[in-house]
């Protein structure tokens, strides 16, 4: 087919003297509704084109013989040579688009083996049985629903882009391309830093509603504009799954450490999984647990749980300044019996239960190294997945509670979007230059 150009005039009509105002809806009006009629100015002379070209002209067909072969070929026997042109469907189709509706022709052809009658339409765009809208816009609505909620993302594109698409349509496609749970990425095998954390969502019939588990791995360091920026790699993520099915699909994945938020059950996986991988206790995590579990389970008094956050601080600062590992466990297991002896059972087993995990940055300081890591230290919190979760529960938390595949749907499709994972990755390569260009012409001669 050789090259086609379509070309349509512009024409600004001026009433009278007007202002800037004017100007400016008129041209937001023209910018709503020119770009999806030069698609389908585009789209009809590309198809008669091409009809031309293969068939030949209506009512003098080419021989069967003579025909090149289609760019498409016939729905019912398969055939790509032997057609004849028939007309067009008096309903043109309408497909909305990220830059607004588009209407094309729906040219027919027949084929002359068979006698089947279609319209190559379909198959010349690449577009699916009964498809309304673009995959690019349904691309763009979910990227925009996993920020706001439904109605607020279809209001912001009918104001902002002129596109209407109803908030059911978004939220049936947000579900309809969501997967199930988040797996690696092929080829991603060596992580220095994996984190593990879980956090729970108001969804379901459960008081307590089901958790979200997430698996992220820190690859790198590097400064930017005079801030330390981790390089982050979403690993897995599951809602309603448990731990179990977690590690299951984090298999292929081999960490140089493994920081935990101090929950017994994935400990104890982690141990299972990766028993040659030193384990590190977010410190952040083990001070909180001792202070809740102080002033709610063994109730002892507020002065006392004061005393004991800041003794567990500065044995933990002490521990990071002299890089003492026998004066840093016997100072942390005086802490355990003093809670002992002061009526705080709870949080002496949680300290007790936990050793094994606090001073990992001194039994293993080269676990999870990082080049150019800040300060060469390893990881000893899990706070870039916190500030994930944080954020995951930011777009749940609307007051409502969500059913649970509405929820996996939202959480999987904003991860996904937040770290570039599957449908969201970027190419390897630069894209190829497009085969289309549109461009404003001069002005025509009076």
């Amino acid at each position: 087919m050789p090259n086609l150009k379509v070309t349509r005039n512009v024409t600004v009509d001026l009433d009278a003297l007007v202002g800037i105002d004017d100007l400016e809806r008129a041209a937001l009006g023209f910018a709503r509704s020119a770009p999806g009629e030069l698609i389908g100015a585009a789209v009809d002379a590309m198809v008669d084109e091409l009809l031309h070209t293969v068939c030949g002209p209506t009512g003098l067909p080419i021989a069967d013989d003579d025909q090149i072969v289609a760019p498409w070929a016939c729905q019912g026997c398969g055939s790509m040579r032997g057609f004849r042109r028939r007309g067009a469907q008096v309903r043109r189709r309408k497909l909305t688009s990220l830059v607004g509706t588009i209407l094309l022709m729906s040219r027919m052809v027949e084929c002359r083996s068979c006698r089947r009658r279609f319209s190559p339409l379909a198959q010349l765009l690449g577009l699916a049985p009964r498809q309304r809208r673009t995959a690019e816009l349904s691309k763009a609505t979910a990227a925009l629903a996993v920020e706001v909620a439904y109605a607020k993302a279809s209001r912001l594109l009918c104001e902002v882009g002129g596109v209407v698409v109803s908030p059911r349509t978004i939220r049936r496609d947000l579900i309809d391309a969501a997967p199930v749970r988040i797996e690696p990425r092929v080829g991603v095998s060596e992580v220095p830093v994996l984190l593990l954390d879980g956090t729970g969502e108001r969804a379901g019939t459960s008081k307590g509603g089901v958790a979200l588990h997430l698996a992220i791995g820190i690859i790198s360091r590097r400064t930017e504009s005079g801030r330390r920026v981790c390089g982050v790699e979403l690993l897995a993520a599951t809602l309603g799954e448990g731990w179990p099915k977690l590690f299951e699909l984090l298999g292929p994945i081999r960490p140089g450490l493994i920081v935990v938020d101090g929950e017994e059950e994935l400990s104890n996986l982690a141990e299972l999984h990766y028993a040659d991988v030193p384990r590190q206790r977010c410190l952040w995590h083990l001070s909180r647990a001792v202070i809740k579990l102080m002033r709610y389970t063994d109730k002892t008094p507020s002065v006392n749980v004061d005393c004991a956050a800041a003794d567990l601080e500065a044995i933990l600062a002490n521990a990071w300044a002299t890089r003492d590992l026998h004066e840093s466990l016997d100072r942390y297991n005086a802490l355990i019996e003093r809670l002992a002896t002061q009526g705080a059972p709870a949080a002496a087993g949680h300290l007790r239960r936990a050793i094994g995990e606090v001073f990992t940055f001194l039994t293993d300081p080269s676990a999870g190294w990082l080049i150019a890591g800040h300060k060469g230290r390893p990881d000893v919190g899990t706070g870039v997945l916190e500030r994930v979760m944080r954020e995951m529960n930011r777009r749940t938390d609307v007051g409502v509670r969500w059913s649970i595949p509405g929820v996996r749907a939202m959480l999987m499709t904003k991860l996904q979007h937040k770290y570039h994972h599957a449908r969201w990755s970027k190419p390897a390569t630069d894209p190829p230059p497009p085969k289309a260009r549109i461009r404003l012409g001069p002005p025509l001669a009076a």
